[in-house]
Parts: C-alpha cells; sequence; structure tokens
C-alpha cells in the first residue's frame, strides 16, 4: 500500500509542480497532457491525473507493484524536471 500512496503523492505533486510552471511561462511537453489541456488548464490536467490515478490503482489492484514502483521512479523524476523548471523561470 506505501507504494499506491507514494504513486498518489507523486500525481499531486506533478499537477502542482506543472501549474507552477506553467503559469510561469512554461508549456506542456507531454502531447496526450497537452491535448487534454485543450479542456481548461486545470480540467485537463485533472483529467490526466485521473486517469493515471485510475491505472496506478488498477495496477495495484492486481498486484503489479513492480511497474507501479516504475511509475514511482519516473515520476519522480517528472516533478524534479518541473522544479527544476519552476527554480529557472523563478530566477529570471
Amino acid at each position: 500500500m506505501k507504494t499506491l500512496l507514494v504513486f498518489i503523492l507523486l500525481q499531486l505533486a506533478d499537477f502542482g509542480t506543472t501549474i507552477a510552471a506553467i503559469s510561469l511561462g512554461a508549456e506542456e511537453k507531454n502531447p496526450i497532457v497537452g491535448h487534454l489541456m485543450g479542456l481548461g488548464l486545470y480540467a485537463g490536467l485533472a483529467a490526466a491525473k485521473v486517469i493515471a490515478l485510475g491505472i496506478g490503482g488498477l495496477a495495484a489492484a492486481s498486484g503489479r507493484y513492480s511497474g507501479l514502483r516504475k511509475a514511482n521512479v519516473a515520476f519522480a523524476a517528472i516533478v524534479l524536471w518541473n522544479l527544476g523548471i519552476v527554480g529557472r523561470l523563478m530566477a529570471v
């Protein structure tokens, strides 16, 4: 269950850092998320996170924790990337 909790927290962190980066002038580079953002910034990101959480929940329910751990590593890297972008944009 810790793996799923970390996944959920990383989704929230990704949502927040993405909003922060975009409000400072960054662009969304993920084409799927970019397409969903046609619904609006918050709605598109929320839709992407609902999809991700659904996939993560299914992975946990089916016992695929190794895949969930790999996703956690990837999302941790994305959150760090976003934080770096926020830092650079705030320094300008």
